[in-house]
């Protein structure tokens, strides 16, 4: 794929991308209210959360985040997104699997109702996800997700494909994350310099 792409997602939607070796999609908060997920077909969280560790740590441990430098891996253990700049409060969390619609008393989708949707996929295939914008902490007792953040207009968020994927965005229709309010992502895919 070349040139320039860029749309707005509104909160509880999603959108799916194709992105093609070397571009880089970042995804922003224009207003700092929106938080939301990512994914792309055949993304194992387990696998990322492992192979990230043994890279930092040189044995086995799991990380709860994708900093920058670190990659996101499918289900063969192959690379296929790189975490670039993160911009503002929050990280990425590799932890939870996304919301769903069964969780949400009105049964509006969730996001991973909203990323299978996007990538033309039953929810069922779904093996991984990165919630941007969130923190999150970890005691004696258990790691607590979805703490309070602080988002401000322009935070941001960066990937790039190691390879040719399937990808989506969406926009968390969640409305009790402390930080977030419901309002637009702004994506953009950029082709390789």
């Amino acid at each position: 794929m070349t040139g320039l792409r860029d749309g707005t997602i509104g909160s509880g939607h999603g959108l799916g991308l194709d992105l093609s070796t070397g571009e880089e999609l970042r995804i922003e908060t224009p207003d700092g209210s929106q938080g939301g997920d990512f994914s792309f077909i055949g993304f194992d969280q387990a696998l990322s959360r492992n192979i990230n560790g043994w890279e930092r740590f040189g044995r086995p441990w799991l990380v709860f985040s994708a900093d920058p430098g670190m990659r996101l891996y499918d289900g063969d253990g192959e690379a296929a997104i790189e975490v670039g700049d993160c911009v503002g409060d929050g990280r990425n969390d590799i932890m939870y699997p996304g919301c769903w619609s069964e969780l949400y008393e009105d049964g509006r989708p969730g996001c991973r109702d909203l990323i299978a949707d996007a990538l033309g996929i039953e929810r069922s295939r779904i093996t991984g996800m990165l919630s941007f914008f969130v923190n999150a902490t970890v005691d004696t007792t258990a790691y607590r997700g979805l703490d309070e953040v602080r988002l401000e207009p322009g935070d941001h968020i960066t990937l790039r494909a190691l390879r040719d994927v399937r990808a989506a965005v969406s926009a968390c229709p969640d409305t009790e994350i402390p930080g977030w309010s419901p309002g637009d992502l702004r994506v953009e895919v950029r082709s390789p310099a």
